[in-house]
């Protein structure tokens, strides 16, 4: 008989530091877990925070730009403790299988909980491939909520869900390479995630969304207004691609 074709699930890599240059890794070991997530569940926010001034006698308040506050990640995780059997979930996730506490505790001590030494949360680097593509994210946990799905005759928890909110934490020096490197001059390739729309992307890339449907067409996309996560787009200089269309 002919094995069964299993996608296997996506996984995420989580590391813990206990500096934001992500130069000490937490102490003790183990400082860093797996774990699967679902693609679809990727979304990132962007938001920038307005002083909102107005004058007496006015109908209307002048919003004056303040900052662009830190993008936040949330992505949904699953901890399984239960083999499905040869052709489940179970051995598609991995073959020997973890207690769902002992993944859940782990978790919070990575991403939750205060440390003795340095008296603040970890700052952790999540590292996921999807696509072919390989992302990464250093942030700190800002909030996550359990879920749990199945329990075995004991009451022990076989599959629990943590959908998790990420604040991006970036050391100064790399945020100021980083804007370097977003120059509009250069090509940038992306990897869309949920809620991301073309606009919000020129508006990263170039500082201005006016050359969203240019864009489309250089990449070929029939629909504007809904970008698949997992998608892969290019951003290239404005005045090359100008010139290709």
């Amino acid at each position: 008989m002919q094995d069964l074709d299993v996608v296997k699930p996506a996984r995420l890599r989580i590391a813990a530091f206990l500096d934001p240059a992500f130069s000490r890794p937490l102490q003790p070991a183990p400082n860093k877990m797996t774990a699967a997530f679902d693609p679809e569940s990727l979304s990132m926010k962007q938001e920038n925070a307005f002083e909102s001034r107005q004058g007496l006698s006015t109908s209307g308040a002048r919003s004056t730009f303040h900052a662009s506050k830190s993008r936040q990640l949330t992505v949904k995780l699953s901890f399984v403790g239960i083999d499905f059997g040869r052709y489940g979930l179970g051995n598609a996730l991995q073959s020997r299988r973890e207690d769902v506490a002992d993944q859940l505790s782990l978790f919070e001590r990575l991403c939750h909980r205060i440390n003795g030494s340095s008296h603040e949360p970890a700052y952790v680097r999540l590292n996921w491939f999807h696509g072919g593509l390989r992302s990464t994210f250093e942030a700190r946990l800002k909030s996550h909520d359990v879920s749990y799905e199945l329990f075995d005759q004991k009451g022990k928890p076989l599959l629990a869900n943590i959908t998790a909110t990420f604040v991006e934490a970036v050391h100064p020096k790399k945020n100021r390479a980083r804007a370097r490197l977003s120059s509009p001059d250069l090509s940038h390739r992306h990897l869309v995630l949920a809620g991301e729309s073309l606009p919000m992307l020129c508006q990263r890339y170039y500082g201005s969304t006016d050359a969203y449907l240019q864009i489309a067409s250089f990449n070929q996309l029939d629909d504007l207004r809904e970008l698949r996560p997992g998608q892969e787009l290019l951003f290239p200089p404005l005045a090359a691609q100008e010139e290709v269309l």
